[in-house]
């Protein structure tokens, strides 16, 4: 994979991911966009996006991908090469600002039930430790902190850490591991790590007609990289939503194609528009928005034209 182009890379993992059982939809093509394209098997919903250099990932970008993910109730993961510096190491999860980052053998061998275990922080190789094992294992054993903080060459508020779940760095994971002859590592579940993530999201709506709909009582969330203008949540239903597309079948298209794999609905509002659906996307007039006073007229309507 060293040698892979950025798009010969994001093409072997939308393929790997569709071998292993995913629906995987379009990539897209449409730019910007904050992720490449979506995959589904079963109950998992994954946002991929492909980077030859992770380092190239700006914190705005990083921001709206979480945020689009958690909105779908997906996870985010970038699949990536190198940093400015060196290449990434395989069965290692990387993050930056938040978003875990592995490269295509990772994803590789996750797909297969072979999870990662470390991950690259700061200062080094950490592994995410099972800490009500660690403590029951040391209570049984009849090991004191201060023992076992010896062992691992560490302090025993630092085993306090590990004992309530934070995270040790390899070689003091090594030397406990040695010591007590049992596991008690945990894998780095991916959902697990987004859901720490406290993402400030930026709700400027500039759109009139998104205006309307957070008048009816719908939860806007304005994207600003993403093949839709917005998601937004009424009556509890989560929805794509474009506005006044210029390329509108093209924009159709790949929303239409989205949503299906995401399992969300799906519209267009248009200032004003003869055709009722295009490409499988509900569209809705500006005029007939305003004429609306009950939010669950909005959602009559896009079943109507589906």
């Amino acid at each position: 994979m060293i040698l892979m182009k950025r798009d010969e890379l994001l093409e072997a993992t939308r393929y790997l991911l569709m071998k292993a059982g995913f629906y995987c939809s379009s990539i897209c093509r449409i730019r910007p966009s904050s992720f490449d394209f979506i995959a589904r098997k079963d109950n998992l919903l994954l946002v991929i996006k492909v980077l030859n250099n992770i380092d190239s990932l700006h914190e705005e970008v990083a921001k709206e991908f979480i945020s689009i993910a958690k909105f779908l109730d997906a996870v985010p993961i970038v699949i990536g090469r190198r940093t400015c510096s060196s290449y990434l190491e395989d069965d290692v999860v990387y993050f930056r600002y938040g978003v875990p980052i592995i490269t295509y053998s990772t994803l590789e061998n996750y797909l297969q039930g072979i999870l990662p275990f470390v991950c690259a922080a700061p200062g080094g190789f950490y592994v995410n430790v099972d800490g009500e094992i660690l403590r029951e294992m040391r209570i049984e054993r009849g090991i004191s902190l201060g023992q076992l903080a010896r062992i691992a060459g560490v302090s025993r508020r630092t085993i306090q850490l590990y004992e309530k779940g934070e995270r040790a760095s390899v070689e003091a994971a090594e030397k406990i591991a040695e010591f007590l002859g049992e596991d008690f590592l945990k894998p780095i579940n991916f959902w697990e790590e987004i859901e720490k993530e406290k993402i400030e999201i930026s709700r400027e709506i500039e759109y009139e007609m998104l205006k309307i709909l957070e008048e009816l009582g719908a939860f806007i969330f304005p994207t600003m990289r993403s093949p839709f203008r917005a998601i937004t949540e009424l009556l509890n239903e989560r929805i794509m939503v474009g506005v006044n597309e210029r390329r509108v079948v093209e924009k159709a298209r790949l929303i239409s194609n989205l949503s299906r794999v995401a399992e969300k609905e799906c519209v267009i509002f248009m200032e004003s528009s003869h055709r009722k659906n295009i490409e499988g996307v509900p569209i809705i007039e500006r005029r007939e928005l305003k004429r609306i006073h009950d939010p669950k007229e909005v959602i009559d309507l896009i079943s109507e034209r589906k």
